[in-house]
C-alpha cells in the first residue's frame, strides 16, 4: 500500500492488436482488459491535479471525451480530458523523454551562450 498522500501506480493490463482497415494501413489498437484497472487508471491520472490548462479540441476528440463522461468512466471533460493526456504520455515514455533530454542540452547551451555574451559585454563589447 503506498504511502499517504503518494500515488498508486496501476496496474493497467493491455492488450495490442493489429487491425486490418480497409481504408488504410494496419492499425495498432490498445484495449484495457479489466475494467477495475481503468478505474485505477483513471484515479492515477487524476490524482494531485493542481494546475489548470484551458484547451481547444475538434469534434472527434469532444465525441470521446463526452463518451467518457456519459458512460460514467469520468465525471467530467476535465477528468476525461487528463485521463486521455496521462495515457497518451505513458504510451509515448521513450519519445518523452528524448524530448526531455534534448530540451536540457538546449537550456544548457543557451545558458553557455548567454554567459558567454554577458562575459563579452562585461569587457566593454557593445550588446
Amino acid at each position: 500500500m503506498p504511502a499517504e498522500g503518494q500515488a498508486k501506480e496501476p496496474k493497467v493490463v493491455v492488450l495490442k492488436a493489429n487491425l486490418d482497415c480497409a481504408d488504410g494501413p494496419e492499425v495498432e489498437q490498445i484495449t484495457c482488459a479489466s475494467g477495475e484497472a481503468v478505474r485505477e487508471a483513471i484515479e492515477h491520472a487524476l490524482d494531485g491535479r493542481s494546475h489548470g490548462v484551458m484547451l481547444r479540441v475538434n469534434e472527434e476528440t469532444l465525441s470521446k471525451l463526452d463518451a467518457l463522461v456519459e458512460g460514467g468512466i469520468c465525471s467530467s471533460r476535465s477528468g476525461a480530458a487528463t485521463f486521455m493526456i496521462h495515457e497518451g504520455i505513458r504510451a509515448n515514455e521513450d519519445l518523452f523523454c528524448m524530448v526531455e533530454e534534448t530540451t536540457a542540452k538546449i537550456s544548457a547551451l543557451k545558458a553557455q551562450l548567454q554567459q558567454l555574451v554577458g562575459d563579452k559585454n562585461e569587457t566593454g563589447e557593445e550588446e
